[in-house]
């Protein structure tokens, strides 16, 4: 399927995932670590033979990668910027050159950004490789609120709820025997047709990210099926939110 690559702009924990997403549908293992050092100004990664060796050890086929690329403060904020992006893709490249091409990436640049942290330039010149594994703990027949929300009256997907869709992708790419059904909702008013083109949005990216769509329905149920009561701005956007059922084939 080959590289699955995410920028994203903020800057997370040692995990993306929240715990909670994670405790109801798999249990994330970090099962290596790496770092990729860089000379001043470079993004070719130094002995790429020897990384590319280092990921072919890994035996799941499935499974996340973090990357998250330092600078040194050389230069200016924005070629820093660009140069750490530029080692996100060198190394990205070599990793869809193993045999976990399939795992998806989830990319940090942090450039120069330090969080206050005060060492010698050299040590950041260089990216780190987290490997997750991903225990799948799927419950059949029942729906189950993954947190994909969405943002008032639209079908865009709120920015904190993408790592949920690509958990859901990894959990699809791991086992083609499942199908599931989307189900879509809405807050505050009926809007059947805006519930259902939820979980086709949703449906939508999976598809886009090599799922067949065959195993994947749609059903929208307007407001009729509110998670919580719709009293504060934040229980509004937990009912704006795309469910799963998963059925074994």
């Amino acid at each position: 399927m080959g590289m699955k690559l995410f920028f994203l702009t903020l800057i997370c924990g040692a995990f993306p995932f929240g715990k909670s997403f994670a405790q109801d549908l798999a249990e994330i293992k970090l099962i290596d670590s790496i770092s990729v050092s860089f000379d001043s100004g470079s993004s070719l990664v130094r002995n790429p033979s020897k990384l590319i060796s280092r990921l072919n050890e890994i035996k799941d086929v499935h499974g996340i990668i973090r990357l998250i690329s330092y600078t040194d403060t050389i230069g200016n904020l924005l070629y820093n910027k660009n140069l750490a992006s530029k080692r996100l893709l060198a190394v990205s490249k070599l990793i869809d050159s193993t045999q976990i091409k399939n795992f998806i990436i989830d990319s940090v640049n942090q450039n120069e950004q330090r969080k206050g942290a005060h060492f010698n330039d050299a040590s950041y010149r260089r990216v780190d490789i987290l490997l997750y594994r991903v225990v799948p703990k799927i419950k059949f027949g029942v729906p189950i609120n993954l947190e994909i929300n969405f943002h008032p009256q639209t079908t865009n997907i709120v920015k904190n709820s993408m790592e949920h869709v690509q958990m859901l992708q990894v959990i699809m790419e791991m086992d083609t025997t499942l199908h599931i059904k989307l189900n879509g909702h809405v807050c505050c008013r009926p809007d059947l047709i805006l519930s259902l083109h939820r979980a086709e949005k949703v449906k939508s990216y999976l598809v886009k990210h090599g799922i067949n769509a065959n195993r994947i329905s749609c059903n929208g149920y307007s407001n009729t099926k509110k998670l919580v009561p719709e009293t504060t701005e934040e229980n509004k956007g937990r009912n704006r939110r795309v469910e799963v059922v998963f059925i074994k084939n």
